[in-house]
Parts: structure tokens; C-alpha cells; sequence
């Protein structure tokens, strides 16, 4: 009887919700600029990549980790955004970060993991990181791309490849890649199917101020082998750009974020969306004073998860009450990636 009693149990709340309000994600932030973040997706229980100041006290910016864990009870109804120290998934992930960290800044990451059949009988999984550095002078977009291997039960990384993207960059400042497929969003603990990236979005000041630009995928193309070998692709500028700065564009699924200091916002940096409806991007509207404020929000990402009814938002702001700089804020927003 005590068996069937536990098999029958039944949860108050079935469904999650991100909060209507705008939460300073104090877990994370510290005294210096902590901003530039990538949607927490590598893997099943979430690692949260962001660029800091902190490491060299308000100097140079690095990309730093942190174990990211969200939890919804379906028995109390709350949600928990918390880090959890415990959890060694991450723990070989520190090696991939000393690669990439330089005397120069490194701002914008996006990563993700995905599974490369080896055999029919071997799957690897693999994890690539998009970021750009400041090392040649100006902004350039680079990847780190890396299998991991499993050792004694132990992770490691097993690093096969970390330059430059020849084909997104210029002479001017390119920055803050991401990709974008109709049916391309994050999904489950297995990682993304990168079989349906179709372009990588970026933003470029190469026009005078910064502007989103796409750059189309050669059609059957192993994306691995493009970012590494492929020196020349057409770049179009997107209809959504405006003669203002439109910077940080991060795209997941349909829809589309990014900041811009373009007329009729609250001030300072605004953040903005468009979602892909028939084909093609709609016009860019305004997150809003419950998003925005008189000063400056930047670099949003989004994030999907299963069982919640919205999508979660994160993204960086100077407004006063933090703990200092730029923090890591989130809040939920409507469901417009799928």
C-alpha cells in the first residue's frame, strides 16, 4: 500500500513560470563588470559563461564560469536560480577557459554541447564556444572547439581547435556570433542538433556604428570544417539594423534579442526583440520599462526549458543597486522561441 501511495502522488504545479520581475542574480555578480553572458547550455545542468573584469580587479575582461542550477518545485510552486558549488560535471571546463583567456579582453561567448557519432556504436560529445578578443587591435570573432574525453570516470578536454573565424571578420570591430535555424533552439541533457544551423548572426561596426549582419552557411556543409577552413562568405546587413548602434544579437529558436541605443527608448542602451514569423524577421520592438531603464541594458540572452510556460531572459545593466559595474540580471519573458 505505502508503494502505491508514492506512485500516485500527484504534483500542485505542473507547469514552471520565470519571474514577472527583474531579479539582480546576486549568486553570480560581484564587485567588478560581470556582463556578456551565454545562455547557460552546455549540458544538462547548466554552465552559465559570462565575461568579468574581475579576475584582474577592473582590468582586462576573461570569460568565467559559473555552475549554474534552476530548479522548479512542482510540490511548493517556487523557482530557484542558484549555483551549485558541488557539482564536478563542469570541473574540466576550467582548462577550456585558461585556453581561451588572454592579456587582451574576451567578451561575447555563446557555446553549446552536441553529439558527434564517431560509429554506429560511439557517440562523443563535443562542446564549442564562440567568443571574440581585442588582440590584434580591434574586436575578432573566434571558436574553441573540443571533444570531451572520459577517463577513469574522470572529464577532459580534449581541445582540437581555437582561431579565428576568417570569413565574419574585417578590420573593424566584429563581435557577439550566434546561430540561427528556423528549428535550431536548445534542447535537452543530449545537447543541440547543429545539422539545423542555417547562418551565424553577428554585429559588426564596420558600417560606422554597429550593425547585425548574417552570414548564410554553405548549404551541406560540416560546420566544423566551414569554421576552420572557410576564408570568404557574402555578409548582408539586416533589415532590423537602424543608423544607431544595434549590438549583441542573440538569436534562439524564432526569436531574436538584442541592445541598441536607438530613439524612443528609456535611455542609454535598450534592449529589443524581433521574432521570425513567414520567413522573415519582424520589426524590432521594445522589451518595455518593466525591462529598461534611463540606463544602459546590454547583451540579453534567452533560454527554453521544458515544463515552463515562458522563456527565461538574462542579461547585463549598470543600473544602480547592483553590486557594482554591469550585474547579471534575469526575468521571464513571454514564450516566443519556438
Amino acid at each position: 500500500m505505502l508503494l502505491l501511495l508514492f506512485s500516485c502522488e500527484r504534483y500542485k504545479y505542473h507547469t514552471g513560470h520565470f519571474p514577472h520581475e527583474v531579479i539582480n542574480f546576486f549568486a553570480v555578480n560581484s564587485q567588478y563588470n560581470d556582463f556578456n553572458s551565454t545562455a547557460p547550455f552546455i549540458f544538462y545542468r547548466h554552465f552559465l559563461i559570462f565575461s568579468s573584469d574581475r579576475n584582474s580587479a577592473g582590468g582586462n575582461f576573461d570569460l568565467v564560469g559559473e555552475k549554474m542550477f534552476i530548479d522548479w518545485s512542482k510540490t511548493k510552486g517556487t523557482l530557484n536560480i542558484e549555483i551549485d558549488h558541488f557539482d564536478d560535471t563542469f570541473d574540466y571546463f576550467s582548462g577550456v577557459l585558461d585556453t581561451i583567456n588572454s592579456p587582451c579582453d574576451e567578451l561575447g561567448p555563446y557555446c553549446f554541447s552536441f553529439q558527434k557519432e564517431i560509429s554506429y556504436s560511439e557517440i562523443l560529445r563535443a562542446d564549442l564556444v564562440f567568443y571574440a578578443n581585442n588582440c590584434e587591435g580591434n574586436y575578432d570573432i573566434q571558436f574553441l572547439y573540443c571533444e570531451l574525453d572520459v577517463i577513469d570516470g574522470a572529464s577532459y578536454a580534449n581541445i582540437k581547435a581555437n582561431q579565428s573565424i576568417e570569413f565574419l571578420n574585417s578590420t573593424t570591430n566584429d563581435i557577439y556570433p550566434s546561430l540561427f535555424g528556423e528549428e535550431f533552439f536548445y534542447q535537452d541533457e543530449y545537447g543541440v542538433d547543429i545539422s539545423k544551423i542555417k547562418k551565424i548572426i553577428f554585429s559588426s561596426d564596420r558600417d560606422g556604428s554597429f550593425d547585425i549582419y548574417e552570414v548564410s552557411l554553405p548549404s551541406g556543409s560540416e560546420l566544423i570544417n566551414t569554421l576552420k577552413f572557410e576564408t570568404s562568405l557574402p555578409t548582408t546587413k539586416m533589415a532590423l539594423s537602424s543608423q544607431y548602434n544595434d549590438n549583441c544579437p542573440f538569436v534562439n529558436g524564432k526569436l531574436l534579442v538584442f541592445a541598441s541605443d536607438r530613439p524612443g527608448g528609456f535611455g542609454g542602451y535598450d534592449l529589443y526583440y524581433s521574432e521570425f514569423k513567414n520567413g522573415n524577421w519582424m520589426a524590432p520592438k521594445n522589451f518595455g520599462e518593466r525591462i529598461n531603464t534611463e540606463y544602459d541594458e546590454f547583451r540579453p540572452i534567452t533560454m527554453h526549458l521544458w515544463e515552463f510556460e515562458n522563456n527565461l531572459m538574462i542579461f547585463s545593466s549598470n543600473r544602480p543597486g547592483g553590486k557594482g559595474g554591469f550585474d547579471l540580471y534575469y526575468t521571464g519573458i513571454p514564450q516566443m522561441i519556438r
